[in-house]
């Protein structure tokens, strides 16, 4: 009986100070965990990713009942930004998945559908107007895409409003895992490798001093190793729906509502980055337009998401009632 209580009272702190961003790494943890242990004949460290996964869950509680027991100002702070890391390996955790799920590409039905819009291919018709001064001010908005949104979190945790740093957090990763479990849906790998020489975009598309560096970057973070004969073997599977468009945006449409100081910062190279997705060949335009309109789907679905969880799961309301409808 002890015991029993003491594991109930344990739920019950940890379920209390739960939010529902919490909720969402959890249940992608435990989704790849799944996977792993469905096609463990079939991929090598399946094992690694079930003991990763169910560690990191430990963690999580762990920061969750220290951010409790102690005011220290470093597990207040992990305990609000573990999800950055925790997103951009869920990235490399979703492409061990998805040729194992679904082995068929489609870039085939993507091509097709942006020469019935344009009657061209957008990214070849772009390459006629390209030179290096605007290539390598893309590459750096490209790049930017990971920087951003932590700059964003960086500048309301300054501010101290707490509730503004939970809820951009619920939104971002919610969003975030709404795209990667999409490109389970009609995985591709976008025209740098279908339309263009890949061997070429170099040459091609060449910057001025940053952009082979930062592009080399990408590469290796979409699983594209310079020692790979065929890197269309290899490359993530990350096209449809463009993921860069989906949280840039979001991270735009956030700063405006919280009036962040780097809003028209991040509108305009927000702006920029959504066009270098297709200048710089790593999307079809029907990417760029189906993660536009999913963000203006997903946006208004998370909070009836955020409130089932908190009313059904009696979650911790670090945010007032009032909070969840805004």
């Amino acid at each position: 009986m002890p015991s029993y209580s003491g594991a109930a009272k344990l739920w019950n702190d940890l379920r209390r100070d739960a939010v529902s961003s919490d909720i969402y790494v959890s249940v992608m943890l435990l989704l790849y965990a799944g996977l792993a242990l469905t096609f463990h004949q079939q991929m090598h460290g399946s094992v690694t990713v079930v003991w990763t996964n169910i560690l990191i869950l430990l963690l999580i509680g762990s920061t969750i009942l220290l951010s409790r027991l102690t005011n220290s100002i470093v597990i207040r702070f992990v305990r609000h930004f573990y999800v950055i890391p925790i997103v951009y390996m869920m990235y490399d955790q979703t492409h061990l998945f998805v040729r194992l799920v679904h082995p068929h590409d489609y870039d085939h039905i993507l091509i097709a559908a942006d020469r019935w819009i344009f009657g061209v291919d957008p990214t070849r018709w772009l390459h006629r107007v390209a030179f290096p001064a605007l290539t390598e001010y893309l590459q750096i908005c490209y790049f930017l895409f990971y920087l951003m949104p932590i700059m964003h979190a960086l500048e309301l945790w300054s501010r101290g409003t707490v509730d503004d740093v939970l809820r951009f957090a619920r939104m971002m990763t919610f969003v975030y895992f709404i795209s990667y479990l999409l490109y389970f849906i009609m995985p591709a790998i976008g025209p740098r490798f279908t339309l263009h020489d890949f061997r070429l975009t170099d040459s091609e598309l060449p910057g001025l001093w940053l952009t082979g560096v930062l592009r080399s970057i990408v590469n290796i973070g979409g699983g594209v190793l310079s020692t790979v004969a065929d890197p269309t073997t290899v490359v993530n599977r990350d096209c449809m729906p463009s993921g860069h468009t989906m949280l840039t945006l979001v991270n735009i449409l956030l700063a405006f509502r919280f009036r962040s100081r780097l809003r028209y910062v991040f509108l305009g190279i927000g702006s920029s980055l959504i066009f270098a997705t297709v200048y710089l060949r790593y999307h079809y335009v029907i990417d760029v337009l189906v993660g536009i309109a999913l963000v203006f789907v997903c946006m208004p679905l998370e909070v009836p998401v955020d409130k089932f969880l908190r009313n059904r799961m009696r979650l911790g309301h670090f945010l007032s009632p009032s909070d969840v409808t805004k």
